[in-house]
């Protein structure tokens, strides 16, 4: 199958459209406007563009990765919270798994943003009583970081790996 560079062209962007297009004409029957979609549409292509400038990999196959992940409404999905922008000392993108799990090392150790001991997983406290998980309300308290792996086109925050942090 040829690659697609039009990320118009993509099945992931062809699914989108499809249902901002179904609220547009929702949103126009009842007549109402109770969000901009065609913004939010703008948003992700502008991100999704920022995402390929900063890791190589075509817009299209990230947007079609983004879009089969995606299981809630693209309103929501579709935020800084979820796909920040790739820059800043937050952020570290790798191009393997193998590689970002060298990177944490073999003690796989994780600062807890809320309790400040070491846990085992990078994504809730593994100390007790502390049961703090990064993908809780308050998330990581801006003391973790947003990990991309390329091989697998997907990105999350984690718990700051104690290797990575400055001493």
């Amino acid at each position: 199958m040829p690659e697609i560079t039009n990320i118009e062209e993509s099945t992931g962007y062809q699914k989108l459209l499809k249902a901002v297009e179904s609220d547009v004409e929702r949103d126009a029957k009842f007549g109402v406007k109770s969000h901009d979609y065609r913004a939010k549409l703008s948003w992700i292509i502008d991100r999704t563009n920022h995402y390929s400038e900063k890791t190589g990999i075509p817009a299209s196959d990230i947007l079609n990765a983004w879009e089969e992940r995606r299981n809630y409404w693209y309103m929501n999905f579709y935020q800084d919270a979820n796909q920040p922008k790739i820059e800043g000392e937050r952020v570290r993108v790798f191009d393997t798994v193998d590689e970002l799990t060298a990177a944490i090392g073999v003690e796989r150790a994780f600062r807890c943003p809320s309790c400040s001991a070491v846990s085992k997983s990078p994504y809730e406290c593994t100390v007790k009583p502390c049961d703090w998980k990064v993908h809780g309300l308050f998330g990581d308290l801006g003391k973790g970081i947003f990990v991309f792996v390329k091989e697998k086109v997907s990105g999350e925050k984690i718990f700051m790996p104690v290797a990575w942090e400055i001493r």
